[in-house]
C-alpha cells in the first residue's frame, strides 16, 4: 500500500489521458475493493480506448489522402538512395585501406623508408661535431698541461680560459657524454693544480707572522725552473683565490701589526724586503712612537705589496684598510690614552696632533681614503669634550665606588653649625621696677609698680636708684645680686638664679570642701613634686642611666620625676587649691607677659643650622629654680638693688652633629672636580684644536652630577639602613652638610663662565637641604606614630582602668612608650645638635602626651578609682622631663620644646582636684591651654551632677577670663 500524502502537501493534478487514469484508479483500489469485475471494467475501458485511437488515426488518413500518398512515396524515396550511399562509401574504403593495393598504405611505407635515411645523416653530422670539438678540447688541454707542468702559471692561466670556453661551447650531444665528462674532470685537476702552484708562490712571496713580515719580489715554481714576480702571481690567481688571499692579509695586518704596534710597546726594523718588530721596554716608550711606527709598516706594506696588486682590486683593497686602521689609533691610541689629569694634557694634545698629520698622510696619502672623511680630524677637533666626557666616566665611577662602600659608623666626624637666632639684633630692653607681690596677689597688698622705660634703643636705664627688671636680646638672665631679690626675666620667664625667702603661711584649720572623692593629702609647697631645697639627689628612674653627653658638657643624672606627687591639699577656704595655685604660678610670668600656660613657640623646628628655640641656644636655664621662686614671696622693693643690663655681644653660638667621613670625600671629589674644570677653562690648550670656547662646562657639570649620584644610589643601596632609628638621622645629616659645602663651595666662584654650574650647585644645595630636612622630619614622624600606636593599642581610649588588668595593660603601654623615647633619645643625641635634639625628641613627646590627653578628655565618666588610677598613668609620662635637663643642679627645659607639657602636667591635677581647685585655677586664668568644652567635659566626667557643678561648667563655658 502506498504512502498516504499529507494533505498539507501539494496534491497532483488529475491525469488527463485514459492510461495515466486507469493507473491511478488502480492504485487507489485495495485489497477489498479490487475485484474481478473491477479488473473487467479495467481491460474494457483499456479497449475501446484503443479502438477509440485507431478510429482517429483511420479518420485522420482519410481526411487528406492525396498529401498522405505523397509523403510515403517520398519516405520509401529516401530509403532507396540511402541504400545506394551506403554501397558506394563502402567501395572507396576499399580502394584506400585495402592492405594489399590501398593508397593509405603504399604512402606509409615511402615516408617510413625516407625518415630512415635523414636520421642516419643527422647521426652522421652531429658525430663529426662532436669529434671536431673534442679534437679542438684535445689540443687546448695538451698545451694547457705543458704549461703547467713546465712553470708557466700566467700562460697556463691564459689556457685555462680558453679550455674553459671551449668547454662551454660544447655542442648539446657532447655535454652527457662520457667522454666530455671525463676531459671536464681532467681539466679541472689541472687547474686546480694551476691555482695550488698560484696560491704557493704568493704564500712564499707575502709572509706575515706575529713578528715578521716578508715580502718577496719574485719566486721560483716548486719542480720548475720558471720564475714568477710578485705582480704576476697577484694578476694570474683567479679573483676568488686573490679575494681570499686579501682578506686573509687584511686580517693578519690588522691583528698582528695595526692592533699590536698600537697597543704595545714595539721597535720596527725595516731590512730590504723584511719587516721585523721588537718588543720595547715599556718604561721607555714614548706613545707617539707607535703612531710612526704604523707609518714605517704601512709605507713598507704600500712600496712592496701594495703597488703589485692589480688595479681591479687595489683601490678596494686599500680602502678596505682605512677603517681598522683608524678605528684601532682611535681606540688604541686615543680613547684610552685620554688623560686622567690635567697636568698630563698638554702631552696627549702633540700625541693627537700626531695622529692627526698620521691621516693626512698615510690614510689618505697612502691609503686613499676621502679627504672629506676624516673620522681623526673630527675626533680631534671635540678632543676637549672628549677629554671632559672621560674624565666624567672616571670621576662618576670613583664616586660611585666610594658612596656603594658599606657604611662605617665609626668613621665620622662632628661637624659644626653656627645657631642662627630668630631676631638678627637686641630688642629693646624694658627696665622696669619689680612689683612686690606674690604669684597670685593674695596674701599681701600689692605696692605701687612703677615702669621705667629708657628713651635709648637698648635700654639702659643711669638712674642707679631705680630697681629694674632687665631682659637681654637674647633671653638669658644675668646673675642676681647678693640679697637675690632682683629678678630678672629671661626670655621665658624662668630665671638662672633665684634666692629664695620664708613664704609665712597663715594656721588656719581645715575646710572640708566638694572634692572628687579624694582624700585630702598633706600641702605640698612645690606643684611639681620637686624638693628645691633638698640635698641629696633623688635615685634615678630603672632603667634609666647617666648616658654620655655628646656635646661636650658636663651630664648628671637626670633628675627623677616619674614619682607621683602628692594630691591637692586644702586647709582654709581662703587659700583654696594652695597646691595647684603654685603650678599656676610657676608659668605665670612667661615671656613678655604672655599667658602663663602658653608654651613658648618653636621656631623652625626642622631647621639644621637654625636653633629651634630662639631664646635657648643651649638648654641650660634653671626651671625648677624659677619654678619654686613663683611659690615663695619676693621680698619688698626698696631692697632691690640697681640692675644694669651687661654687655651685649652678639657672637653665633655654635653646635655640632655628626656626620660621615665620607662626605668629606665627596666634597673634596667636588672641589677637585671644579677646580680641574677651573685649570682647563683657564688654560687655553684646546684653543688651537677646537673653536668652541666653553672648555671645563661638562667638568663643572660633573661636579654636580657627584651629587646627584649620592642622592640618587644611597637611599637605594643602603635603605635597609634607613629603616633603623638613627639610619634617617645619619642621613639628613650627610645630606644636610653636603647642602651647607655645596652652599660655600658656590660662593666661592666667582668665574664668569660658570654660571650655569653655580645654578646647578645651587639646585643640588637647596636638594639637599630640602633632603635632609625632609628625612629628619619623617623620622620624628616614624616615631611619633610609632608611640601612637603603642598608646592607641595599649591603653584603648584608658577605659575601665579600675579594672587591675586593663590597668596593667595601660600602664605597660605606657612604660612602653617611655622607654622607647628614651632608645630614640639614646639613638639620636649622639647624631643631631642640641636644637634639633630637643626639637626632635620634644616632637615625639608631644605625640605621647597629645594621645593621651585626647584620650583621657575623651572619657564620659572617669569615677573616683579611675581618676586616681589614670593620674599614676600620667604621672609615668614625668620621666620624660629627665630627657630635657643637662644639669640636675638647673631645672629642665621641657617647656621649651614639649607644647603640651604644661597642659599635660596640668591634666594629672585636674584628676585629683576638687572642683573648688578647678574654679580657682580657671578663674586665674591658669588653665587657658585647655579649651572650655574640654574643660566641661571633664568636670561632667569627674564629678557627680550637683548645683555647684553645674556652676562651675556654666562659668567655664562662659569663657576663659580675660587678662587683667
Amino acid at each position: 500500500m502506498a504512502f498516504p500524502v499529507p494533505s498539507h502537501l501539494p496534491q497532483r493534478a488529475t491525469p488527463q489521458d485514459v492510461t495515466s487514469r486507469v493507473l491511478s484508479t488502480m492504485d487507489e483500489a485495495t485489497n477489498k475493493s479490487l475485484t474481478a469485475s473491477l479488473a473487467k471494467s479495467w481491460l474494457e475501458e483499456l479497449d475501446a480506448t484503443i479502438q477509440s485511437t485507431k478510429e482517429r488515426i483511420h479518420d485522420r488518413i482519410h481526411a487528406d489522402l492525396p498529401q498522405f500518398e505523397r509523403q510515403l512515396q517520398t519516405s520509401i524515396s529516401v530509403q532507396r538512395r540511402l541504400r545506394t550511399l551506403s554501397t558506394e562509401v563502402d567501395s572507396l574504403n576499399h580502394t584506400l585501406h585495402d592492405s594489399e593495393s590501398g593508397l593509405v598504405p603504399s604512402l606509409v611505407k615511402t615516408l617510413t623508408a625516407h625518415s630512415t635515411l635523414a636520421q642516419k645523416a643527422t647521426n652522421a653530422r652531429i658525430k663529426h661535431e662532436a669529434l671536431s670539438h673534442l679534437l679542438q678540447c684535445r689540443k687546448a688541454f695538451s698545451s694547457l698541461d705543458t704549461l703547467v707542468h713546465d712553470g708557466d702559471l700566467p700562460e697556463a692561466v691564459k689556457s685555462c680560459a680558453r679550455v674553459e670556453q671551449l668547454l662551454n661551447d660544447a655542442p648539446r650531444a657532447l655535454v652527457q657524454s662520457e667522454v666530455y665528462l671525463d676531459f671536464k674532470r681532467k681539466f679541472n685537476a689541472t687547474k686546480a693544480r694551476a691555482e695550488e702552484q698560484l696560491s704557493d708562490a704568493y704564500s712564499r712571496c707575502v709572509l706575515v707572522s706575529p713578528h715578521e713580515l716578508t715580502i718577496a719580489q719574485s719566486v721560483q715554481v716548486r719542480q720548475s725552473e720558471r720564475t714568477l714576480s710578485l705582480s704576476e702571481i697577484l694578476s694570474s690567481s683567479s679573483p676568488a683565490s686573490l679575494d681570499n688571499h686579501l682578506n686573509t692579509l687584511r686580517r693578519d695586518i690588522t691583528v698582528h701589526y695595526i692592533d699590536v704596534i698600537l697597543t704595545q710597546p714595539m721597535s720596527v726594523v725595516e731590512h730590504g724586503f723584511k719587516l721585523t718588530c721588537f718588543p720595547s721596554p715599556p718604561n721607555e716608550e714614548i706613545i707617539g712612537s707607535r703612531i710612526d711606527n704604523l707609518s714605517q709598516t704601512l709605507q713598507f706594506l704600500y712600496v712592496h705589496l701594495f703597488t703589485h696588486l692589480p688595479e681591479t682590486k687595489r683601490t678596494a683593497f686599500l680602502q678596505s684598510l682605512c677603517k681598522p686602521v683608524v678605528s684601532s689609533v682611535l681606540n688604541n691610541i686615543l680613547i684610552s690614552n685620554i688623560p686622567s689629569s690635567f697636568a698630563r694634557l698638554p702631552s696627549f694634545l702633540k700625541l693627537v696632533t700626531d695622529t692627526v698629520a698620521f691621516e693626512k698622510t698615510c690614510v689618505i696619502g697612502l691609503l686613499g681614503n676621502d679627504s672629506a672623511d676624516c673620522p681623526i680630524k673630527d675626533w680631534a677637533d671635540g678632543v676637549g669634550g672628549h677629554y671632559e666626557r672621560q674624565r666624567r666616566v672616571h670621576i662618576l665611577e670613583n664616586s660611585r665606588t666610594k658612596i656603594l662602600d658599606p657604611d662605617n659608623f665609626s668613621n665620622s666626624f662632628l661637624s659644626e653649625v653656627e645657631v642662627v637666632q630668630t631676631t638678627s639684633e637686641p630688642e629693646v630692653v624694658a627696665v622696669q621696677e619689680e612689683v612686690v607681690e606674690d604669684a597670685w596677689s593674695l596674701d599681701e597688698d600689692n605696692s605701687s609698680a612703677s615702669v621705667i622705660v629708657n628713651d635709648d634703643g637698648w635700654g639702659f636705664e643711669e638712674d642707679a636708684g631705680s630697681p629694674k627688671k632687665s631682659e637681654d636680646g637674647w633671653g638669658f638672665d644675668d646673675e642676681a645680686d647678693g640679697d637675690g631679690s632682683d629678678k630678672v626675666d629671661d626670655g621665658w620667664g624662668f630665671d638662672d638664679t633665684v634666692e629664695e625667702s620664708a613664704e609665712p603661711t597663715a594656721d588656719v584649720s581645715p575646710t572640708k570642701l566638694e572634692t572628687n572623692g579624694h582624700e585630702p593629702e598633706p600641702e605640698s609647697d612645690d606643684a611639681w613634686g620637686l624638693d628645691d631645697e633638698a640635698t641629696a639627689e633623688e635615685a634615678p628612674l630603672e632603667g634609666e642611666t647617666n648616658w654620655d653627653d655628646p656635646w661636650g658638657e658636663r651630664i648628671s643624672a637626670p633628675v627623677d620625676s616619674a614619682g607621683s606627687p602628692p594630691a591637692p591639699s586644702i586647709k582654709s577656704p581662703p587659700k583654696v587649691a594652695t597646691r595647684l595655685e603654685k603650678l599656676a604660678n610657676k608659668g605665670k610670668k612667661g615671656l613678655n607677659e604672655s599667658s602663663p600656660m602658653n608654651s613658648p613657640s618653636i621656631a623652625t623646628p626642622f631647621s639644621p643650622n637654625v636653633s629651634s628655640s630662639p631664646a635657648i641656644s643651649s638648654p641650660s636655664f634653671n626651671t625648677k629654680a624659677a619654678l619654686s621662686s613663683h611659690t615663695s614671696k619676693p621680698s619688698a622693693a626698696s631692697k632691690l638693688p640697681d640692675k644694669r643690663p651687661p654687655d651685649l655681644s652678639f657672637s653665633s653660638p655654635k653646635e655640632t652633629f655628626l656626620v660621615s667621613s665620607r662626605m668629606k670625600d665627596i666634597v673634596a671629589l667636588v672641589q677637585e672636580t671644579l677646580r680641574e674644570g677651573r685649570e682647563l677653562s683657564d688654560s687655553r690648550l684646546l684653543s688651537t684644536l677646537e673653536s668652541s670656547s666653553s672648555s671645563g662646562t661638562i667638568l663643572y657639570q660633573t661636579a654636580a652630577s657627584i651629587l646627584d649620584l649620592y642622592r640618587a644610589l644611597y637611599p637605594v643601596v643602603f635603605s635597609g639602613i634607613l629603616q633603623s632609628i638613627e639610619g634617617p638621622i645619619r642621613f639628613s645629616n650627610n645630606c644636610l652638610y653636603l647642602g651647607a659645602e655645596v652652599e660655600t663651595i658656590g660662593k666661592d666662584l666667582h668665574l664668569s663662565n660658570v654660571e650655569a654650574i653655580k645654578g646647578r650647585l645651587g639646585e643640588c644645595e637647596k636638594a639637599f637641604k630640602l633632603l635632609g630636612e625632609s628625612w629628619y622630619g619623617d623620622a620624628i614622624e616614624k616615631q611619633r606614630q610609632l608611640v601612637d600606636n603603642i598608646l592607641t593599642e595599649g591603653t584603648q581610649g584608658f577605659v575601665s582602668t579600675s579594672d587591675q588588668d586593663r590597668y596593667d595593660e595601660c600602664e605597660n603601654a605606657m612604660n612602653q612608650v617611655l622607654q622607647e623615647i628614651r632608645r630614640v633619645s639614646q639613638k639620636w643625641k649622639d647624631l643631631l645638635t642640641k636644637s634639633k635634639y630637643y626639637t626632635a625628641l620634644g616632637s615625639v613627646t608631644d605625640a605621647v602626651l597629645c594621645r593621651v590627653l585626647q584620650d583621657v578628655l575623651a572619657l564620659g565618666d572617669i569615677p573616683e578609682l579611675e581618676s586616681h588610677r589614670s593620674s599614676e598613668l600620667c604621672r609615668i609620662l614625668l620621666a620624660l622631663e629627665g630627657l630635657f635637663n643637662e644639669d640636675p643642679e638647673k631645672p629642665s627645659f621641657v617647656v621649651a620644646y614639649v607644647p603640651s607639657w604644661l597642659k599635660f602636667s596640668y591634666l594629672s591635677e585636674l584628676l585629683e582636684a576638687s572642683l573648688a581647685d578647678i574654679t580657682y585655677l580657671f578663674e586665674e586664668g591658669a588653665l587657658v591651654d585647655f579649651e572650655v568644652e574640654e574643660l566641661a567635659r571633664l568636670v561632667r566626667a569627674l564629678f557627680a551632677d550637683t548645683a555647684l557643678r553645674a556652676s562651675t561648667i556654666n562659668k567655664i563655658l562662659s569663657g576663659h577670663p580675660s587678662p587683667s
